[in-house]
């Protein structure tokens, strides 16, 4: 059952990083030829930018946990399987650590940011909805990670 929920959670992610990693690259391109071809900048192409690109950082970080491709060191490849066993405990409960205080904090930032009201620009967007993305994917990181801890 937790399988099924681990995929479909890795799914979503995953559809968040390819859906902005593809508007990045749409918006990009528009921007170009606008500007280069018509000469009218977009104004707001930049900030566009900016919000599909942190999501798919993130979504991206919390896709390659899943995967167990995100924390990769191939200098302990040698070891005795206790020894392993013993490092993967330890960077599973390093990461969550890291990654409660991005929850924390990222949480923080964003109720100011909710509560100020403050918007990206020219986009009527609200900054609290771009520092979003530090406490959602962190969270879905903080899961992937105990799943894998569990696994151990």
């Amino acid at each position: 059952m937790l399988k099924k929920v681990d995929y479909l959670l890795a799914k979503v992610m995953e559809v968040i990083m390819t859906v902005s990693l593809l508007m990045t690259v749409i918006i990009t391109f528009l921007q170009v030829v606008s500007r280069y071809v018509f000469q009218i900048p977009l104004p707001w192409a930049q900030e566009l930018l900016m919000v599909f690109f942190v999501y798919s950082i993130f979504a991206g970080a919390a896709f390659l946990v899943y995967r167990k491709e995100h924390l990769v060191v191939d200098l302990f490849d040698n070891m005795s399987a206790k020894k392993d066993k013993i490092l993967k405990i330890l960077e599973c409960i390093v990461a969550i650590i890291v990654l409660c205080v991005f929850i924390y904090f990222g949480m923080e930032l964003v109720n100011q940011n909710f509560a100020s009201g403050q918007t990206l620009g020219l986009i009527p967007i609200q900054r609290a909805y771009l520092y979003l993305a530090i406490p959602v994917s962190s969270a879905f990181m903080v899961y992937f990670y105990i799943r894998r801890l569990f696994n151990i």
